[in-house]
């Protein structure tokens, strides 16, 4: 299977997903959909140089208490409501998350496997999809910063973020699988900005803008 086929046959794996038992989406509106994909936009844009394929980003949000976050190539990002509403306290944080998985769609950083379709494809399987080895995800984690930075927003809650996940391991070993290497993801990402002495200045968003705030408050009260 080449290259092209790989991407091909993981990104058709949206569908069956969403077609599976319990699956359930957050219906965007107009308003919280274009907000959501122009950040993305932004991201791409302020890294044209990174990205050599991903124009743009199509999001889906999943209704399910659970913090969990996933990808597949062609810029399809997943992002639940429990992540969203307990996890995302400001709009730099999740650029964080939106950079992160942006990388790992341009770069087709997923382990490779074949699945053979059958109709649906379960939670557990997409999560399984997205486990990269430590040194993988530190160098997805490096980029996603850089990434992040370039974009104006605030590189210091990239650190929050991990850190949220080391403080509420119960709540992410369904998303990493590993409670050890949450551990290890935040002390490794700590001596890399410390040791980090190249860094871009550019001025971050020291505020979340409105139509942050609006987003979250919307996905918070669906019932």
């Amino acid at each position: 299977m080449s290259i092209q086929d790989y991407e091909d046959h993981l990104a058709a794996l949206k569908q069956p997903f969403l077609n599976s038992s319990g699956i359930k989406t957050y219906k965007m509106d107009d308003a919280t959909q274009k907000y959501i994909e122009s950040l993305i936009s932004d991201i791409i844009a302020n890294n044209e140089i990174f990205f050599k394929k991903l124009k743009k980003g199509k999001i889906t949000i999943i209704d399910t208490e659970a913090p969990v976050h996933f990808s597949l190539p062609k810029g399809i990002i997943f992002i639940s409501r429990g992540l969203i509403t307990k996890y995302l306290k400001t709009e730099s944080m999740l650029a964080c998350v939106l950079s992160y998985e942006l990388v790992r769609s341009e770069k087709l950083l997923y382990p490779r496997q074949t699945m053979v379709p059958i109709g649906y494809v379960t939670m557990e399987k997409m999560l399984h999809l997205g486990r990269l080895s430590l040194d993988e995800k530190m160098e997805v984690h490096k980029w996603a910063h850089h990434l992040t930075v370039r974009s104006g927003f605030d590189g210091e809650y990239y650190l929050s973020w991990l850190q949220a996940q080391n403080r509420n391991t119960a709540d992410f070993i369904y998303q990493v699988g590993d409670a050890n290497q949450i551990a290890r993801e935040e002390s490794l990402f700590k001596a890399f900005l410390i040791k980090s002495n190249d860094e871009e200045q550019v001025n971050p968003k020291k505020k979340s803008s409105k139509d942050f705030y609006t987003f979250i408050n919307r996905v918070r009260d669906v019932l």
